[in-house]
């Protein structure tokens, strides 16, 4: 799954967020500036190359595109990613590092905690 660039997470966080789209409905949810349709169109083929987004034909050249991949998915690998790349796989590390900077309040810490003995 590759890493995407803030314009792709765009389209992903427009699709995540509506479901299946014609590209004009994806151009017309995309915030301001939108780009030019045939911008938006690039990067989703870009995207259903890579695996992240799905088209259905609906009709001639009518096609709804979809994610592929759902966010939960996607943030499970970028997580794991980066907790492999900065601190040598240990999550705990990177909670002790988000408790630190304040990222994380007692009041969450607790609620991880009743969620993982609840596993």
């Amino acid at each position: 799954m590759k890493k995407l660039t803030d314009k792709e997470m765009e389209i992903m966080n427009v699709l995540w967020e509506n479901g299946a789209l014609s590209m004009r409905d994806i151009v017309d949810r995309l915030p301001e500036p939108q780009p030019h349709f045939n911008t938006v169109s690039t990067f989703v083929r870009r995207l259903e190359t890579a695996g992240m987004i799905s088209h259905r034909e609906l009709g001639t050249r009518f096609f709804l595109y979809e994610a592929a991949v759902t966010r939960e998915k996607y943030a499970e690998k970028l997580n794991r990613e980066n907790v492999n790349k900065l601190f040598a796989g240990s999550y705990m590390d990177f909670i002790s590092c988000l408790v630190e900077q304040q990222e994380v309040s007692i009041d969450e810490l607790k609620e991880l905690i009743r969620i993982v003995e609840g596993k």
